[in-house]
């Protein structure tokens, strides 16, 4: 009977496989390519961020599994806008279903609690379904006005 027991189970295993759905890839090339048009512009309502979706891998395969971007910022010391200060998180952007497959989609948000005076540098990652971040878009900065 248990021979019988491991004889099945290991022709389960093997029936079963791998779990390989196709060519292995190494995480950098399973990346969205680096957003490098993020613009920043003053408003009334404050700081308005734009910029493209990313339409595919940094390996050239179309880009399947995008659900967001996040926003980041650094706020800048108008004494020392030199000094080492580290990027926080500001907002994340959802991607919503019907946008997944779209090919070019402009993307905008507004930093309304950008404070007057202050200046602020932005940058823009792409998250992928499992949580993952692709390296930050190209940064910016901007000062809100009055």
């Amino acid at each position: 009977m248990k021979t019988l027991f491991a004889l099945g189970s290991v022709i389960v295993v093997l029936c079963i496989g791998c779990g390989k759905k196709g060519e292995p890839r190494a995480p950098e090339l399973a990346m969205p390519q680096l957003i490098k048009n993020l613009t920043a512009k003053p408003d009334r309502n404050g700081i308005v961020l734009s910029w493209s979706r990313p339409t595919e891998y940094v390996d050239g395969r179309s880009l399947t599994d995008l659900t967001g971007f996040v926003i980041f910022r650094k706020d800048l010391s108008p004494t020392c806008p030199e000094c080492p200060v580290p990027y926080r998180p500001l907002a994340a952007v959802n991607v919503e279903d019907r946008e997944k497959f779209v090919k070019q989609k402009q993307y905008r948000f507004i930093d309304e609690n950008a404070q007057a005076q202050m200046i602020y540098r932005y940058r823009v990652s792409s998250q992928l379904k499992d949580g993952s971040l692709s390296n930050p878009s190209n940064e910016v900065e901007a000062t809100r006005g009055p």
